[in-house]
């Protein structure tokens, strides 16, 4: 199923990628201009040519695999349709299994235009049928095959205004309006003799259809639209409506989002949406779930209000597709709690497509690769170039990072004790707590009280160095001029703010470190800027080191043993990374505001019904972690907990890669990615996505494709 969005979010964001649109391609040249769309019918792809008002067609059974040729072959077949085309919609239809099939048309339209093209999708035709034209701003359009031997293909149209036809049901005034025009086969085409278009759905004043599906289509039964609404007002919603011209609004809802909350499902809102799919049956036969079932919704970021406003999420029809819901909310993912909303890493999601029997390729913790068959398929491109998986049959993301089997990982934390050197120490030790309260404590955690929770954990390496040099506080010069007192070094106030009496100086020239410290005794703030630094004359080592390394021109702080001892940094040991100076057994906070990001197998919160006691806890949860002890007899000078905080959560997440070695690839230009489809291809899992960047459609080997990465293998560029 596939669903694209507006040309005018593309063209928008065109615009920022300074990509050329006159990039050459060894892989299928057909000239592209203006590709903002892409569908998917009888095994072809057709692809809009916005600059030359036509649409150009991918043959996916040719081997090697082409354009579909024009009479004269050395030209690609050109099918003329309105003028600029940009969006393009195709006849959806399902077999008695609920698999998805194809239709006889597809539609192209072009964003403020009043006219569509019907064009035959039969290999054996592929020309424009018919050209309908409305009079009035076509704003969205959706499909439908035929139900039965001899029935139409039904296709529906929002129009922006009403037109004298719909006057009758929905008054001279208001909004706009659904239309229904019904459209024989091929064969039988007659364009004189085509039925009038009908009025369904009214519209309120100043509504705008973003996007609107058909629900599967069954014979005697009056068709249902899921339609996505945006108001001038600012606020947007998705209703389904029976198209039988009674205007009547069944509003999708979904929990009012909030964070740090299970949602209950008792205060519920519009879903502000601008893009809507739904999915053919999939699934096991036991289980199978029927099409239509689920419809899945990008966001609309311009009219939402909330924290929670970018990505998809799925509404549930319920169980049974001939009795839909009333009440429709917002779907549960497979553990059964309120699904979260499905984000992209960054960017606006630019497309959405659900597929059923498709494998992937995942690289599981074992590191080996296995091509797994999904029941559902989800694929989202995003503004920012990547493009995310996830799994739709599950309504959640993906998680790689889980054993090939027994499953799932959960989260956990690696500690070792290592010494100055980074060399393991022997002699490792319970040493540090890490603790999201009120989270079950895992057992099999090494070197570490681990009390956690799954989903929550944020991925992390902290480094617990016991008397440590402190940042920005290394290898410094010291004017060796100075004879009153017999031993003062100046610093920078900012660099002394974490000095405290009882650390000590380590004196240095170029051959190597003085042996003996001398003892920071206090400091004196100059209030030029410039802090001093005096020694402890009382101290036996000091005194040694002041007689046999006076001459010594650098000199670093280092934590003294007692006060503070432990220098934390959050990664490797530089200024940047540092945090903070801790005791021992003083906590250190790494977040008191997590919430989940992935359900995993298990989590209860927000069953219905409830789960009584629950093991996971209601965010927000808090992070901390703890040194239990130091000290002389157990840790030796620069000594250091490496602390790993291992979240066990990958998702599938894939870019293109367009740096320099890209040129050998023509993928440059790839950097805004817009609509996809997705199939199988004689045993081949394909999804091909159109770049409007780059005037072209990039073949992905879903098979193939390395998650987490960029990848210039496996991808092959049409133009």
């Amino acid at each position: 199923m596939k669903r694209g969005i507006p040309a005018a979010l593309l063209l928008s964001a065109a615009s920022l990628t300074s990509a050329c649109s006159d990039t050459t391609s060894t892989a299928g040249a057909a000239g592209l201009s203006g590709t903002y769309d892409v569908v998917l019918s009888n095994q072809l792809v057709f692809v809009t040519s916005q600059d030359r008002d036509e649409l150009r067609v991918l043959d996916l059974t040719r081997s090697p695999r082409e354009y579909i040729p024009a009479p004269n072959p050395l030209e690609p077949l050109a099918i003329p349709v309105v003028a600029r085309p940009d969006s393009l919609t195709r006849d959806v239809g399902y077999d008695a299994e609920g698999n998805d099939v194809s239709g006889p048309y597809i539609y192209a339209r072009s964003s403020g235009g009043r006219s569509i093209s019907v064009v035959a999708a039969d290999r054996a035709r592929l020309n424009e049928v018919t050209r309908l034209s409305t009079g009035q701003l076509i704003t969205a359009f959706a499909a439908h095959a035929p139900v039965a031997e001899g029935a139409p293909s039904v296709l529906y149209y929002a129009l922006q205004t009403r037109p004298e036809a719909a006057e009758a049901l929905c008054g001279p005034f208001g909004g706009g309006v659904v239309m229904r025009q019904d459209l024989p086969a091929p064969d039988a085409f007659d364009a004189a003799a085509l039925p009038a278009a009908l009025p369904v759905f009214c519209l309120q004043p100043a509504d705008t259809v973003l996007s609107m599906i058909t629900l599967p289509a069954r014979a005697g039964v009056t068709d249902s639209l899921v339609i996505a609404i945006r108001n001038v007002t600012g606020t947007s919603r998705l209703v389904r409506a029976v198209a039988d011209g009674a205007s009547v609004e069944v509003a999708y809802k979904r929990p009012r989002p909030a964070p740090y909350t299970v949602p209950t499902y008792t205060d519920l809102v519009d879903i502000p949406a601008r893009l809507v799919t739904t999915h053919p049956a999939y699934g096991p036969t036991a289980t199978r779930v029927a099409q239509g079932r689920y419809v899945y919704v990008v966001l609309d970021e311009l009219t939402c209000v909330s924290a929670d406003c970018e990505g998809v999420i799925a509404l549930d029809n319920g169980p049974d597709p001939l009795v839909p819901s009333a009440t429709p909310v917002l779907a549960r993912d497979v553990t059964g709690a309120p699904m979260l909303t499905l984000k992209p890493s960054g960017g606006l999601p630019t497309g959405l497509t659900l597929r059923a029997g498709l494998e992937v390729r995942e690289f599981l913790s074992d590191s080996i690769a296995y091509t797994s068959p999904i029941p559902l398929l989800g694929i989202v491109p995003s503004s920012n170039g990547q493009v995310t998986l996830f799994r739709a049959d599950e309504r959640r993301a993906f998680n790689l990072d889980r054993d090939p089997i027994t499953g799932p990982l959960p989260a956990t934390v690696t500690v070792e004790l290592r010494d100055g050197s980074e060399l393991i120490r022997p002699d490792q030790v319970r040493s540090i707590e890490v603790n999201q309260p009120g989270c079950p404590q895992r057992a099999d955690v090494a070197n570490a009280d681990a009390f956690l929770c799954d989903g929550t954990l944020p991925s992390g390496t902290y480094r617990f160095v016991f008397q440590g040099i402190l940042p920005g506080l290394v290898n410094l010069a010291r004017d060796l001029n100075v004879e009153d007192p017999p031993f003062l070094v100046e610093t920078s106030l900012v660099a002394a703010r974490t000095v405290v009496p009882g650390d000590s100086l380590v004196l240095a020239n170029n051959v190597g470190a003085c042996e003996q410290t001398v003892k920071v005794l206090r400091l004196e703030d100059l209030g030029d800027g410039r802090t001093q630094l005096f020694p402890d004359l009382g101290d036996a080592a000091t005194v040694s080191a002041l007689e046999t390394c006076a001459t010594y021109p650098f000199f670093s702080v280092r934590a003294g043993p007692t006060v503070k001892p432990f220098v934390l940094y959050s990664g490797l040991e530089t200024s940047d990374s540092y945090v903070q100076r801790l005791n021992v057994n003083e906590i250190y906070t790494v977040s008191s505001f997590l919430d989940y990001y992935y359900h995993a197998d298990g989590f209860d919160l927000g069953l219905d019904p409830p789960k009584s006691p629950t093991t996971f806890v209601p965010a927000p949860l808090s992070l901390t972690l703890t040194a239990k002890f130091g000290g002389a007899d157990r840790l030796g000078v620069g000594d250091r907990y490496v602390v790993t905080l291992l979240p066990r959560f990958r998702r599938f997440i894939f870019g293109v890669d367009t740096g320099s070695g890209s040129s050998l690839t023509n993928l440059g230009a790839y950097t805004l990615p817009g609509s996809v489809v997705a199939t199988d291809v004689g045993g081949s899992s394909l999804a091909y996505i159109a770049y409007p960047s780059a005037d072209g459609v990039l073949q992905v080997a879903l098979e193939q494709i390395s998650d987490n990465a960029d990848n210039l293998q496996y991808l092959r560029a049409f133009q």
